[in-house]
């Protein structure tokens, strides 16, 4: 039971890490946008610029780009210190961060659609990953609890 255990969590570490890293990206090129004062790039959706020059593009002074970009860095790190220490606090820590940035992003997209009434892709695309990305802290923390609080589970 233990490899099946360890495999799992192995390959959600590695899809943790390429999302967070695409969201990373995603981030780094809002922020770029941001302080270059460079118009988004917005085929799909033409409310990309729109979402980023209002109000709600901060919080307490600091743009929601850099913000993500610190959530990124941090959840990847994060992540990356789980896979090499199996460590209850990396878990619990990403779990929380997890948690954090999926509320987070609930608020944006309410913002998005009800409070600016317009739809930036990149800001979505971030959303998207937020959201998976508590999923896989959140059973990767119900996971390390469950099999190492399990006294059985080194028998198996």
């Amino acid at each position: 039971m233990q490899n099946g255990h360890s495999k799992s969590t192995h390959v959600l570490i590695y899809a943790f890490l390429v999302l967070g890293i695409l969201g990373l990206i995603d981030s780094l090129y809002l922020a770029y946008a941001y302080f270059t004062g460079t118009p988004l790039s917005c085929e799909l959706i033409s409310g990309c610029n729109e979402v980023a020059q209002s109000p709600y593009s901060h919080i307490a002074g600091v743009s929601l780009p850099t913000l993500g970009v610190m959530y990124y860095l941090f959840a990847v790190s994060n992540a990356l210190l789980y896979l090499y220490s199996k460590s209850t606090s990396a878990a619990t820590v990403l779990a929380f961060a997890t948690t954090v940035g999926f509320l987070a992003s609930a608020y944006f997209v309410y913002a998005q659609l009800f409070l600016i009434g317009a739809i930036c892709v990149y800001c979505m695309f971030s959303a998207l990953s937020a959201t998976i990305l508590f999923l896989i802290g959140t059973f990767i923390r119900t996971h390390h609890i469950t099999y190492h609080d399990d006294p059985l589970a080194e028998e198996m």
